[in-house]
């Protein structure tokens, strides 16, 4: 085995931390911090709270929990609630499973080697440690794992070395999961931990450890206590009651599932009274009577069924029952008993018993970081304390998928209405603050594809420029023709109101409204979806139901999505067709960034817009619906009557781009004027904006941000196009629009 890990590591190439320390009486050198409790260590100051039998601390004073451990686990095997609610805590810590976070892969693979040489050496995989350390902190609030030893380097990675941390001798070679009913503590009087001691029935013996062979993680402690208390505690008492409850109601059960009956034998008058052999008789023939028999009687005979009374034993027994499941901090949901309760209330008590767990993975965590990993690496020369860098941090991923969604879409979301920097989004959303921006899919798919894209452009375009052309064939008053007009001519002023929409691809605004509208029709298949559950759980006619369309604003988040990359693109082609206009060989550099904040906050409005829209049509339609086939019908009527915006949107939207990609290359060429051409409609709006020039003519007092809102389009579905040529002169449709 010591070959193969040799092998192993010179393949590897692996290697201590250049700051491992030196063995010394003083602790750690070379970068190491000075860890010895002897030379560093405070004592506490106050005193404890101790429930040992000699009163006050000290080394011999040993105590345990003031909770007797070994109920509660005798009651987890025994009793199926509370065994449910621990097995559900504990599945729930690690659902979603763990991970590393660390800024030094070196600290990461030492950390890692020495794990899995622990699990090896103890034949317990690192797994199980962790699943075991996490039982017993949900089960009895602390978890006790005793370190062994390397005594002689027996038990370590050949070829690495690893200095024990003072006071210890040796490295830590494996940890082992004590039960926690077993150990006790012992303190002197300030609460300082002078020792451990196991103490197992049947055993004679009693084990001691010193303080740094032991690692105690506990949760719940009050101030002043040794131990964590366990939550089960106040909750036993509940059980018992309700246990006892259900007894009751069982022996009430069985006195009443048969009845009662009264036997009469004879009459009150004289000659007709029942003689002693007579009731024998009958006694026998009653005992020996088949349950679904029948007897025959005569006249003086008479059988009539004592009616009694039973109490309804139901909402003691319900109450009792929520009493415990409130102890236990889950739900009848959780219980598997949906019955009597609906989506809302189940994700409240689910959100409940999540914050629970969260709580939990936080203290264990911490611990583990504190009292396991960092000794590791601290063995090993990676102090995290003399370099931050060196930290290894065991993390419990995100148990609850959905809130993580919606988290990280307010970062965004955040960010995007500059409310917090590109550094303060990462870092919120659990990220490296800093980011090798070029690995992003912006940088490294779609600008080498725009790019790729411009290229064959550029490649398959008429040679020649502007100028040469206009030597070849020159224009005049008239144009590039030697003579006026004639009234065929009118086509070009018609290609000239057509150029907005030719002039970039009307593949773009197809897809972009294909994706849309996609996005669109999954949030009415959402809505339509809930309210099926409503359906099953008999919540028709309908009441409130903001709950019910609030699938909306996660769609209309996801449509956001599309529009930076769409546009980008867009954007870019609108300076390409400056560069051909101005006569250019080179594309102007314009600050995409800028522009595409300005573009993504316009299609945010227009979103924004519609949701409220939609949101206020629905609400309208469906409150007060009494069955499932109406509610339907107002949802798909309510979003196929807004269903033309998304197409209206996204050409108003990439039109807009185009124009203000034209607009901030025209000013960076140093041009002094645009012009907007008004569409074939001619509407009083653009035909008014048609008539003023936007002056360009000072670059510096050009404001971008006002710049956008002064080009066309100047309303929804406006066709009006923009030129660096002014009406009165227009160079003619193949210059417009970019045909022959």
């Amino acid at each position: 085995m010591a070959k193969l890990f040799d092998r192993f590591i010179q393949r590897f190439g692996f290697k201590n931390a250049p700051t491992t320390p030196k063995k010394s009486g003083g602790g750690g050198s070379g970068g190491a911090i000075n860890r010895d409790p002897k030379a560093i260590g405070f004592k506490r100051i106050g005193y404890q709270l101790s429930n040992a039998q000699g009163g006050g601390g000290g080394r011999e004073n040993f105590e345990g929990s003031k909770v007797d451990l070994t109920v509660i686990s005798t009651a987890i095997e025994r009793d199926s609630y509370i065994m449910q609610a621990v097995m559900k805590y504990e599945e729930l810590i690690f659902k979603s499973g763990y991970n590393w976070q660390t800024k030094n892969d070196q600290a990461l693979q030492y950390l890692k080697l020495r794990l899995d040489m622990m699990s090896i050496a103890t034949q317990m995989p690192t797994e199980d440690l962790w699943h075991a350390i996490t039982r017993d902190v949900v089960r009895f609030s602390n978890a006790f794992i005793v370190k062994a030893r390397a005594k002689g380097g027996k038990g370590m990675v050949p070829g690495i070395t690893a200095t024990a941390v003072p006071p210890a001798k040796d490295p830590v070679a494996g940890y082992f999961l004590l039960p926690a009913s077993t150990i006790q503590v012992s303190r002197d009087a300030n609460g300082n931990i002078t020792g451990y001691q196991q103490q197992v029935p049947g055993q004679n013996n009693k084990l001691t450890f010193k303080p740094e062979d032991m690692v105690h993680i506990k949760v719940n402690v009050p101030s002043g206590e040794a131990f964590g208390l366990p939550w089960l505690a106040p909750v036993l008492d509940d059980v018992r009651l309700l246990r006892k409850v259900e007894e009751n109601a069982a022996l009430l059960l069985y006195r009443h599932i048969f009845p009662l009956l009264s036997y009469t034998v004879g009459l009150d008058k004289p000659g007709y009274e029942a003689t002693d052999t007579e009731l024998q008789s009958l006694q026998q023939v009653v005992e020996s009577m088949p349950t679904d028999g029948a007897i025959v009687l005569p006249e003086r005979h008479k059988i009539e069924a004592v009616k009694l009374t039973a109490i309804d034993g139901k909402p003691y027994l319900d109450y009792f029952e929520q009493r415990v499941f409130s102890g236990m901090g889950m739900s009848t949901v959780d219980m598997g008993r949906g019955d009597t309760a609906n989506r809302n209330t189940a994700d409240a008590m689910g959100g409940i018993k999540a914050d629970r767990v969260k709580g939990w993975q936080q203290q264990i965590q911490y611990q583990i970081n504190k009292y396991i990993i960092e000794e590791l690496l601290v063995e090993g020369g990676f102090d995290p304390v003399a370099n931050p860098d060196y930290a290894v941090n065991f993390v419990f991923n995100e148990i609850e998928a959905e809130m993580r969604i919606k988290l990280d879409t307010h970062e965004i979301y955040k960010f995007e209405h500059n409310l917090q920097t590109w550094e303060e989004t990462r870092k919120n959303m659990s990220l490296e603050p800093t980011a090798d921006e070029a690995r992003l899919y912006l940088n490294m798919i779609d600008i080498p594809k725009i790019e790729a894209a411009a290229e064959a452009k550029a490649a398959s375009a008429p040679a020649g420029t502007a100028e040469t052309n206009n030597k070849q064939k020159p224009a005049n008053q008239h144009g590039t023709r030697s003579g006026p007009k004639r009234s065929t001519q009118s086509l070009d002023i018609e290609l000239m109101k057509e150029a907005a929409l030719d002039k970039f691809s009307k593949q773009a605004v197809s897809d972009l409204t294909t994706n849309l509208e996609s996005i669109y029709a999954q949030m009415e298949s959402d809505v339509i979806n809930e309210l099926k559950r409503y359906e099953d759980r008999k919540a028709f006619p309908l009441h409130s139901v903001k709950n019910l369309v609030s699938s909306i604003y996660f769609g209309k988040e996801k449509m956001k999505q599309y529009i930076s990359k769409d546009t980008y693109t867009v954007l870019m082609d609108g300076a390409r067709k400056a560069m051909e206009d101005a006569g250019r060989q080179k594309m102007a550099a314009i600050d995409s960034s800028m522009a595409l904040r300005l573009v993504n906050e316009s299609a945010n409005h227009s979103f924004d817009l519609m949701e409220k829209t939609l949101h206020e049509l629905l609400i309208k339609r469906l409150e007060g619906t009494d069955n499932l086939l109406d509610a339907v019908l107002a949802v798909k009527g309510s979003f196929q009557s807004l269903k033309h915006r998304l197409t209206a949107i996204s050409k108003s939207l990439l039109m807009k781009t185009y124009h203000y990609g034209y607009a901030l290359a025209m000013v960076r060429y140093g041009e002094s004027s645009l012009h907007p051409i008004a569409s074939e409609s001619e509407c009083a709006v653009c035909h008014e904006k048609a008539q003023a020039a936007i002056d360009i003519s000072n670059p510096g007092k050009v404001d971008e941000a006002t710049l956008f809102h002064q080009i066309p389009p100047f309303h929804t579905n406006c066709e009006c196009d923009l030129t660096i040529h002014s009406n009165e002169t227009p160079t003619g449709g193949e210059e417009i629009g970019g045909h022959d």
